[in-house]
């Protein structure tokens, strides 16, 4: 007996990164939950067609009732769904924290996430304080070791309100690293010119 095929095989290679990661969230919400309870024995048959609706609930009241209840048991549903993600962060679980800052109001704090079943670590990027980058610039966060930049975990930009949030996915160890990097890459030369500096705890 083969068992429930993966999720990987039903979503195939063409998702990115963080719509898999979002949809794997889910799934492994769905596989907790388990499955329905069973079925009673007195729902198992469908009632006979001459069966009316109890006396005290109108006829015209019925559909309406009905409605309500289906509404209130999707709310409850929805509801339960989003409190069991506001419990874990926005559906991030914190595994270690960094936060980078420097004279000037510019912070950045980065969360990595457990690594999953295939080595990824999810990472969440709060910035604020950053300069909208212009003229073919934008900002990079690196891993680095003994100070210096060793790999990228990605690269953005911010509006004129100098603040974002986002979602990176690293296949990094952490262990080979001592710190993170936040540099502005500047298109006229070509160079990354470093802005904040955290440690690797």
């Amino acid at each position: 007996m083969t068992g429930p095929p993966e999720l990987r095989d039903l979503l195939g290679d063409d998702l990115p990164d963080e719509e898999r990661a979002r949809l794997e969230r889910v799934h492994e919400l769905l596989v907790a939950a388990g499955p329905p309870p069973e079925l009673p024995p007195s729902l198992a048959e469908a009632p006979d067609r001459g069966s009316r609706p109890p006396s005290w609930l109108p006829r015209r009241r019925l559909g309406a009732a009905l409605g309500l209840a289906a509404a209130i048991a999707l709310l409850a549903f929805f509801g339960g769904y989003a409190v069991g993600h506001q419990s874990s962060g926005n559906g991030f679980d914190t595994d270690r924290s960094v936060v980078l800052g420097s004279t000037g109001g510019m912070l950045a704090k980065v969360r990595f996430g457990e690594r999953d079943a295939n080595g990824n670590r999810p990472m969440l990027v709060n910035v604020q304080g950053l300069p909208r980058a212009r003229d073919g610039n934008y900002y990079v966060l690196f891993m680095t070791k003994r100070g210096k930049p060793i790999v990228t975990c990605g690269t953005f930009n911010v509006h004129d309100e100098g603040r974002t949030t986002l979602r990176f996915t690293v296949a990094y160890d952490l262990e080979r690293f001592d710190g993170l990097l936040l540099a502005e890459y500047r298109h006229s030369d070509h160079k990354d010119y470093p802005l904040l500096k955290g440690k690797l705890a």
